[in-house]
């Protein structure tokens, strides 16, 4: 992946002052952590480092309450309700976020007292077993609780991913390997239960949607401000979106790998999240996309209108390569329809 510069889009928000940091040694304070460091002081308001803050924290974009909100599963995952209802008997995130320390498989951040004498490789979920919902729960991380979005979905364990009962999403995944795109997209495969979507973070590298990330401005487009910074990689995204007919695209599924241990931007987050496929409507490509990468995105297209009769949606890929070939070489003009968060 190639290194994302975010300096032309950050401001200069102030740091926090060296002696107020130094305030919270005698308290109790409720910390923000990245793997083992200290990142924010939840009690205190107070910024402990910049480089590992989540990026909307970090400039002032989103509270730490609305980011927190950012990483719970919406209340549409069946899954993640009635793990909550199991342990706690609530399916409110906020009476789960001090015994589950909001542990998630996404990124690299957690809760702890700042008395604790406790440790990341002891609780991430990363690298120990959490409770899957049998038998009684007597603490630790349920991370299930902590994936965003409106689909169904848990963790099957570290590295993989059940979205419950999604079939219409592989082919969106497998047009992607046979448009030359595996190394942009997630790998995934189907299960009796739904589609199976592999881990591509770790404890070396994180997710951080374009939501959590702080650049984004209240007129801003998601798929504008993708082109900018992500380039080829973010418009071959929205070819695949608009060859699938998926209509979804919004600032919380698509966004940055991040390094645990310095927080700077790798580059792109591999191609995520399908759920809206054939949905019978598409949104058009950025004008700027189509303007720079006009013959990379033609090739795309020619490619995928001759695509093999394996492809249960052959016929929609085709119709919609031909119009999007069209609509980049300047013959046609489709209104525009608004991403949307669901």
């Amino acid at each position: 992946m190639g290194i994302v510069n975010l300096d032309p889009f950050a401001k200069n928000y102030p740091s926090q002052p060296a002696d107020q940091k130094m305030d919270i040694v005698c308290d109790d304070s409720l910390l923000l952590m990245c793997k083992d460091a200290a990142v924010y002081n939840i009690t205190q308001n107070i910024k402990l480092n910049e480089s590992l803050l989540p990026g909307c924290i970090k400039y002032g974009t989103l509270s730490y309450s609305q980011w927190m909100k950012t990483r719970y599963s919406a209340g549409s995952n069946v899954s993640a309700r009635r793990l909550m209802l199991r342990a706690f008997g609530t399916d409110n995130h906020n009476n789960t976020l001090k015994i589950t320390r909001a542990l998630s498989l996404s990124d690299c951040y957690w809760l702890k007292q700042q008395s604790e004498n406790v440790f990341f490789s002891e609780v991430t979920p990363y690298l120990n077993k959490e409770w899957d919902g049998s038998g009684v729960f007597t603490g630790g991380s349920i991370s299930t609780l902590f994936v965003n979005g409106a689909a169904d979905k848990r963790w099957l364990d570290s590295n993989t991913l059940l979205k419950v009962n999604s079939y219409k999403e592989l082919e969106p995944y497998a047009l992607c390997h046979a448009l030359g795109l595996e190394e942009y997209c997630a790998r995934a495969s189907m299960s009796k239960e739904g589609l199976l979507v592999s881990n591509f973070t770790s404890t070396d590298f994180f997710l951080e949607s374009m939501e959590q990330s702080g650049i984004i401005g209240e007129e801003d487009n998601p798929m504008e401000k993708a082109v900018e910074l992500f380039k080829e990689q973010a418009a071959a995204l929205f070819v695949i979106d608009y060859l699938v007919e998926h209509d979804d695209r919004h600032w919380g599924n698509f966004g940055f790998i991040r390094d645990t241990e310095t927080g700077k931007y790798s580059g792109m987050a591999p191609y995520y999240d399908f759920d809206w496929a054939w949905s019978g409507g598409v949104v058009p490509l950025p004008k700027t996309a189509m303007q720079r990468y006009g013959g990379f995105l033609n090739s795309l297209c020619e490619k995928a209108a001759s695509v093999d009769d394996s492809f249960e949606h052959k016929a929609v890929i085709s119709k919609r390569a031909a119009e999007l070939m069209r609509m980049v070489n300047g013959t046609v003009s489709i209104s525009p329809r608004r991403c949307q968060s669901h």
